[in-house]
């Protein structure tokens, strides 16, 4: 278990791996600067809306995007730390490993669910695995190496529920680690043969015949609360009426992307938006990713991360069961929400 004094040296040792944050201040704008760590996926879409749109600004904040390449575990040290404020990524064993040395971090609002016909995370294979006929039914992953983030992420949960489907067990691939963008290029070399990937990258990798979609999450964990915001404990204890106002920005951005891609509203504007702020900037692969789940209220499923978090405990990546209610805290949503109204 990493303790706050094993927190800051791997910070030190790892800060040249993203962005350099900055400390919040008053900027020349009389604007709070707010640093965030992000992923350049579609999951990320909301904080990228309300970034281009204005939204932060109008709550007075300058929200500062850090990208990271791998997925939440990565972000935990610098949300520790207050190296960053916000954090959206996938929830993950490490997360609560810091919570359970005394560093309360809080998940605080949707970044990212599973909802049957919302499989922005899906099982691709290796192309030419299928062209050759080495992968034919789910049973031939057997052998094959696989792709996560990081260990005690929940695209590992989700990979063995699809191998158990077949009769497999997580003891039957073997499992490498690695972000994103990066896998794609690992299917493309060869040194992976599948992975558990992320929109929009799954429809780049389809888009370019470097792997087939077998088939979306959402038929193995249909209700998965896959990634969240998270809080860093000095943004809560020391910019309380920010971290309210930052989070009426981040709602108005996912009613933003709600509206564009379940109600057709100004869909062209967010797609562009999208291909500004992610990795991929084919405008045709947008048309064929599949929309993410992000509730336009930004409430989280709280049995879905508890689920999870009893997983992480069973499988020894957190040495007690977390309290689940005490980590969640919806306040920040339900002020948003008390300021924006209901979506309908």
């Amino acid at each position: 278990m990493m303790l706050l004094q094993d927190l800051k040296q791997y910070v030190c040792s790892t800060l040249l791996t993203v962005s350099v944050f900055l400390p919040l201040n008053i900027s020349a704008k009389n604007l709070v600067d707010v640093p965030i760590g992000i992923a350049p996926t579609m999951t990320s879409s909301a904080m990228f809306i309300a970034k281009e749109k204005g939204y932060f600004e109008e709550q007075g904040i300058n929200a500062i995007l850090n990208p990271f390449r791998l997925s939440g575990a990565q972000m935990v040290p610098f949300l520790a730390t207050g190296q960053i404020y916000v954090g959206g990524g996938t929830i993950n064993a490490g997360m609560y490993n810091a919570i359970q040395g005394d560093i309360p971090i809080k998940l605080v609002a949707e970044k990212g669910s599973l909802h049957p016909g919302k499989g922005h995370l899906a099982l691709i294979v290796r192309k030419e695995h299928v062209d050759s006929g080495r992968y034919k039914t789910l049973k031939d992953l057997k052998g094959m190496v696989f792709a996560t983030p990081a260990k005690g992420v929940s695209q590992q949960i989700i990979m063995q529920r699809y191998l158990e489907s077949a009769g497999l067990t997580l003891k039957d691939v073997r499992l490498t680690h690695m972000g994103y963008p990066d896998m794609n290029v690992a299917l493309t070399n060869g040194s992976i043969d599948a992975t558990i990937q992320i929109e929009p990258f799954v429809a780049a990798a389809v888009e370019k015949n470097i792997a087939v979609r077998i088939s979306g999450a959402d038929t193995v964990y249909p209700e998965q609360q896959a990634a969240a915001i998270m809080y860093s404990p000095v943004f809560i204890e020391k910019y309380p009426d920010v971290a309210k106002r930052f989070m009426v920005a981040y709602v108005k951005g996912l009613r933003d992307y709600n509206d564009a891609f379940f109600k057709n509203k100004n869909r062209e504007e967010i797609i562009q938006i999208l291909m500004k702020s992610t990795r991929v900037k084919n405008r045709k692969i947008y048309d064929n990713v599949v929309a993410v789940g992000l509730n336009p209220n930004g409430r989280l499923m709280i049995r879905s991360i508890r689920d999870d978090a009893r997983w992480y405990f069973e499988q020894g990546y957190i040495k007690k069961m977390p309290d689940i209610e005490a980590i969640v805290d919806e306040s920040y949503v339900n002020f948003a929400i008390s300021q924006l109204g209901e979506y309908r």
